[in-house]
């Protein structure tokens, strides 16, 4: 068997995915040439959180020969267990990778997909500043607050919707505090209302 990798793989290796294969087949298949039926094994290996996508061949002389793409985390979610998100909000299992620091997502009861919190996160990154300065998202009652490396104060960010508008105000208040010292002693930010932020010491 001959398994490559999109990617330098981080959560799975060949004699893992070796195992997980064999484990996961239904009891009538084998991993013998005669026996095989490709889409069976993709969809096994599809099933697999870790996993974005697998194409499966068979090789001349019997080989089996495996393409794996990984999934990317985007984000960590903080729960027990921790878990990654991808792009997508789809999670998968939590383990230290590299030395990147992914935003966390603390979430407490709410309507709010994953996916949804997803999207607003890539879009968040997608902006230099933000994709360095994130440091979590909390989600409490179907509205988003923000916490940045760099900076003391909390962030009103509300609903995942406007979402340009308001990293163009947070970049601009921002660039005064470091400019400002009167600024400094803000407590929290508001980006919620249109076309202004609402600063407070409390």
């Amino acid at each position: 068997m001959n398994v490559s990798f999109s990617n330098l793989p981080r959560f799975l290796t060949d004699s893992l995915v070796n195992k997980l294969l064999t484990q996961n087949l239904p009891s009538k298949y084998s991993l013998q040439k005669d026996s095989l039926d490709l889409n069976i094994l993709e969809n096994q290996m599809n099933k697999i959180p870790e996993v974005k996508n697998v194409e499966i061949f068979l090789l001349p002389g019997g080989i089996l020969s495996i393409y794996i793409t990984e999934r990317k985390p985007l984000f960590k979610v903080d729960s027990e267990p921790p878990f990654y998100s991808d792009v997508n909000g789809v999670l998968f299992n939590y383990k230290n990778i590299d030395s990147v620091q992914y935003p966390v997502l603390k979430t407490i009861s709410s309507t709010i997909s994953l996916k949804t919190s997803a999207s607003m996160i890539k879009n968040l990154k997608s902006d230099p500043f933000l994709s360095k300065e994130l440091e979590n998202v909390v989600l409490i009652e179907d509205q988003y607050q923000l916490k940045l490396k760099s900076f003391d104060f909390k962030i009103i960010f509300g609903s995942p919707n406007h979402i340009k508008e308001k990293i163009k105000k947070l970049k601009v208040f921002c660039t005064f505090q470091k400019v400002q010292d009167s600024l400094i002693n803000f407590q929290k930010i508001n980006l919620s209302y249109n076309n202004q932020v609402v600063a407070t010491t409390s």
